[in-house]
């Protein structure tokens, strides 16, 4: 029963994540805490080493109909691996909650955009072309790196739901190559990351492999049924993803400060 569960949840997750350029973190952590019965962060490491899997095939997948741009993920890696070092470091400093108020914000303000983009969003930069920017826009893409970076360790969120909504209303990329590149930052940022926690003791590595046999399956299917849709449909489906988040990470903000208001009453 066990490992039926965990090579279904792995699918799962990896469908989610090769679908919309997310990882499948939003699927695989709940699901191991709900459904598995893991402690919260040791679900949080083991699926970080299991989204290394999944985002490893829907990568290759996309790369095969040139939706990946290397050089841009190149820049994208850079600015991640320092903001998580960064928000690591000031996880213990800055108030979480008004963070994750003013993330929402930001996630809120993306989804409105990515919704209302109009046919002139649809593909202004060819997956084949890559992308050709100067020094400004290489400073532009290690900032949103280290943003999503940063968001990552301070509020547990995948690098995803930034990249692929400042790649697509930032930068023009066609939906299809901005999740495609995402993914691509995804597995050496999600392999650091679960060097950390291995090191730390934090992965249940028997489980993660069961995962991730699950996880290679649905992340290669997921991409596959990303490039039968049309960018428009993928992008508002993105959209509703990210309002999903938002209003998820309002209620635990809510509810985090409502516990710590409530010792004074």
């Amino acid at each position: 029963m066990h490992i039926g569960r965990a090579l279904a949840l792995g699918v799962a997750a990896g469908f989610f994540g090769g679908l919309l350029g997310v990882g499948g973190g939003l699927i695989m952590v709940p699901g191991m805490v709900l459904v598995m019965g893991f402690a919260q962060h040791r679900a949080h490491a083991t699926s970080l080493a299991v989204i290394i899997a999944a985002a490893a095939a829907a990568t290759t997948r996309l790369a095969f109909e040139h939706r990946v741009d290397w050089d841009t993920a190149g820049f994208l890696v850079v600015g991640a691996i320092v903001g998580a070092y960064a928000g690591a470091r000031l996880l213990g400093v800055l108030s979480d909650v008004w963070l994750a108020r003013a993330f929402v914000m930001l996630v809120l303000a993306a989804a409105i955009r990515l919704a209302l983009e109009g046919p002139a969003g649809d593909g202004t930069l060819e997956a084949s072309s890559g992308l050709d920017v100067g020094p400004l826009g290489i400073v532009g893409l290690f900032v949103i790196g280290l943003t999503a970076g940063s968001a990552a360790a301070l509020l547990g969120i995948g690098g995803g739901i930034v990249f692929v909504p400042a790649l697509v209303t930032i930068f023009g990329f066609e939906q299809h190559l901005a999740q495609g590149t995402s993914l691509a930052v995804i597995v050496p940022t999600a392999v650091v990351a679960t060097v950390v926690h291995g090191r730390a003791g934090r992965v249940e590595w028997g489980t993660a492999g069961l995962l991730a046999v699950g996880g290679l399956a649905g992340g290669f299917a997921g991409a596959q049924a990303a490039l039968a849709l049309d960018a428009p449909v993928l992008r508002r489906m993105f959209a509703g993803l990210l309002v999903v988040v938002a209003v998820r990470m309002l209620r635990e903000a809510r509810s985090t400060a409502a516990s710590r208001a409530s010792p004074s009453r």
